[in-house]
């Protein structure tokens, strides 16, 4: 029995069970058998799988024998041939259901029972239940492509006894007494199975038949379960699960009344619908989705009322769902308790028409947000929010939604004894709740885009039939580029004005010369790749062209203005804005009139540093013969008369900053270092080993550089070349850029009060 300090995960309980669990051992030292407990049962279960067909049937022979595995158990089987084998425990007073193992290894499976017990403990407050409650961990370490294509993540054990703490503070409801709770995608059972206590008469359904078995062991196995009352619909023996979303409703509460019925029960009550449904799964494969049973078809009653996007927004279509069968029993005022993502709670623009119908059947209670990948097994940081709704019909209402933040909860914050006295209890959160905001999710704020007020442009398109047809070359990148062969194309080929790819390789991009962002020569203009929403923050991207997506231009000092600070609030928040605002579009920031100047000289001087500017050359007769050269030049070169930065931002610099000064006299001097000393007057500097970057790499002249060539380009040129004073000097103005992007942002947060 091996001990670590990690394994004690910083709470009292886990070392409590640790110091019982090697009580038993020392007390039964000369027993032969070995302890599974918490820290190796999945390992357990692990080693069980090669006993059984697949790897599922494992997991279900593990929680089946669960309560019946002790120091005294043995497997028995009718007879010979092994068609009926249980394991025994308890002294012969307790056995198993039937387990289905490969029956040339039953006297293997035999041994290893016999050598194994499982480890409960009262004393300790470690039940069978505490391992069903991490199901999650073994069916997402046996077989993780169930999980992945159901988009299911099982709701952490304590996280669901908190959100009842929540409940209870917060909602003055008895679901005890009241209701009839109804979980339709139960999933490991947690959430029902962790309100012990605070439920009577519960109904559980779920889409999996695998899922519903182990969640009738594991209800069945516990006396509080079985003396309040639960039905399992469909009941597992038929093995065939229930979509909550295929059936109409009238259909759906057919199969609950019917299955409530074969227990003299009726829906004489309101529906309490706690669940925690299945999410948005971005990454599916169809074939892999039937393999799964993870198909997930939804009735046009649903979509009626959701629209298509339920169809890739599956918690939608359960919404959608929710709200027909609590208009079907609206004598009743049936309740909403669900974990959702918060887009549609805000709501984003997709999901305001289902918002609109919803808002008129349900009144919003309360509800809390957490943080999803701190206890849910998912990739990807964003908010998980739990909301409590009732039905009572309002033609005119319109929910303002407010969440009490807890997205600084850690998974060891609710590592408590959830069975303590509620006073207790209340310590002990205490202790952990330190002064919660309240989150106002409808407030509206005037989005950054509108703001600006520019439409975006973007030269990726679908080739057209003709072009394709033609079989002659069509789009604007060059012959040797490798992106020529995906399905979309690029620009157009013959043009003399020129876009940039992401990674900053040129392209020939149709203009429209209406548009006064094409009027002037491209080295007044500034052009940048811009997101909108919080969660793209990282994306934005300067250029000396438009960019292939989300393109926008600064061609005066006004645009200037708007798409540099645009610019700059991506890059101040990357990483550091409030995980509630994960949902949201970015907003215009309230710019106080006293710290305008200051503020626009950040920007400015933030985006002369951080740029993917440069100078390049199209050659002629690329991609198609006639096509002239093109120049590509730096608009954001500090020195040179032409650019965009001399013409319009230097005669407008304010000197209200002394941080964005110091940088934007510190690249000037650079720039005069780098023409003094490299340059040396010319206006070329050849074959300098840049022939494999992207706005060279698929050209035949020389590579080279200029006076103002962009400070990636130089940077690429130092490093090759290793021009270590370079380099230095390069450093420095990354280490002064830090320091503009640091005061960007505490302005934008403590002088403006961006999040407040």
């Amino acid at each position: 029995y091996w001990l670590s300090p990690k394994d004690f995960k910083e709470d009292s309980k886990s070392i409590t069970i640790a110091t019982y669990e090697i009580l038993k051992i020392l007390n039964n030292l000369k027993s032969d058998r070995i302890q599974i407990n918490t820290h190796n049962f999945i390992e357990a279960i692990e080693t069980m799988k090669g006993f059984f067909e697949r790897p599922i049937d494992a997991v279900h022979a593990f929680y089946s024998i669960l309560p019946y595995w002790d120091f005294t158990s043995k497997i028995a089987s009718r007879d010979v041939s092994y068609d009926d084998v249980r394991v025994i425990g308890f002294n012969c007073s307790k056995f198993s259901e039937k387990i289905d193992i490969i029956p040339r290894l039953v006297l293997q499976f035999e041994s290893f029972i016999i050598r194994h017990y499982i480890f409960t403990n009262e004393g300790s407050g470690l039940s069978i239940d505490y391992y069903f409650s991490r199901f999650d961990e073994v069916l997402a370490t046996i077989d993780p492509e169930f999980v992945e294509q159901h988009g299911i993540f099982f709701t952490d054990h304590n996280l669901s006894k908190f959100t009842l703490w929540y409940l209870k503070q917060h909602l003055d409801t008895d679901l005890s007494e009241n209701y009839y709770v109804f979980d339709p995608a139960g999933g490991s059972g947690n959430l029902v199975a962790s309100w012990r206590g605070h439920l009577k008469h519960k109904i559980i359904s779920e889409l999996q038949p695998d899922l519903l078995k182990i969640i009738e062991r594991r209800l069945r196995v516990d006396p509080f379960h079985v003396e309040t009352g639960f039905t399992v619909v469909p009941k597992p023996a038929e093995n065939r699960g229930l979509n909550f979303i295929k059936l109409s409703t009238d259909e759906y509460l057919d199969e609950i009344e019917k299955a409530l019925a074969k227990k003299e029960f009726s829906l004489d009550k309101p529906l309490a619908f706690l669940l925690n449904p299945p999410y948005k799964n971005t990454d599916e494969n169809e074939e892999i989705r039937e393999v799964k049973d993870a198909e997930y078809e939804i009735h046009p009653d649903i979509l009626n009322i959701t629209g298509e996007d339920a169809g890739r927004e599956r918690y939608l279509a359960f919404l959608g769902q929710i709200l027909l069968m609590a208009q079907k029993k609206s004598a009743f005022e049936s309740l909403v308790l669900i974990f959702t993502p918060t887009s549609w709670l805000i709501p984003r623009p997709t999901f305001q028409t289902f918002r609109t119908e919803w808002d008129k059947h349900f009144e919003y209670q309360n509800g809390l947000i957490v943080t999803s990948n701190e206890f849910f097994k998912l990739d990807g940081k964003w908010p998980v929010a739990f909301t409590v709704w009732k039905y009572k019909y309002d033609e005119n209402r319109v929910n303002e939604i407010h969440l009490t933040d807890f997205t600084y909860l850690k998974k060891r914050d609710l590592n408590i004894d959830w069975d303590e006295k509620p006073n207790d209890i209340d310590a002990m959160l205490g202790d952990k709740i330190i002064s919660p905001i309240r989150i106002h999710l409808s407030e509206k704020k005037q989005t950054i885009k509108d703001w600006f007020g520019q439409s975006m442009y973007d030269f990726k398109r679908d080739p057209t039939k003709t072009e394709i047809d033609s079989k002659k070359i069509y789009g604007g990148l060059p012959k040797k580029d490798e992106r020529r062969k995906n399905k979309k194309t690029y620009g157009v080929t013959d043009s003399i004005y020129i876009g940039f790819m992401d990674n900053a390789s040129p392209v020939r991009i149709k203009a429209n010369l209406q548009d006064i962002r094409f009027q002037k020569p491209a080295k007044e203009t500034v052009w940048f790749r811009l997101d909108t929403v919080f969660i793209n923050l990282n994306s934005t991207k300067c250029f000396s062209g438009p960019t292939d997506n989300r393109s926008y231009c600064a061609y005066d000092l006004d645009t200037a203005k708007t798409t540099f600070s645009w610019f700059t609030i991506t890059k101040a928040l990357n990483g550091k804005y409030p995980l509630w605002a994960n949902q949201y579009d970015i907003w215009k920031p309230e710019i106080k009139p006293e710290l305008a100047d200051a503020w626009y000289s950040l920007c400015f001087a933030f985006v002369l540093a951080e740029n993917r500017c440069v100078v390049t050359k199209f050659e002629k007769n690329n991609p198609v013969e006639n096509a002239p050269e093109v120049f590509v030049d730096n608009p954001l070169a500090p020195r040179n008369k032409e650019s965009f930065w001399y013409k319009t931002i230097k005669p407008n610099l304010q000197n209200t900053n002394s941080q964005a000064d110091k940088l934007i006299k510190t690249i000037e001097d650079f720039y005069l270092h780098w023409n003094m000393t490299y340059i040396k007057g010319e206006m070329f500097l050849r074959n300098v080993n840049l022939e494999n970057e992207p706005y060279f790499k698929y050209f035949d002249y020389a590579d080279f550089l200029t006076p103002h060539s962009g400070l990636i380009q130089i940077r690429k040129y130092a490093e090759i070349n290793e021009k270590s004073e370079l380099i230095d000097k390069l450093d420095e103005i990354n280490d002064l850029k830090r320091i503009v992007l640091d005061e960007a942002y505490r302005m934008l947060v403590e002088d403006f009060g961006y999040f407040r």
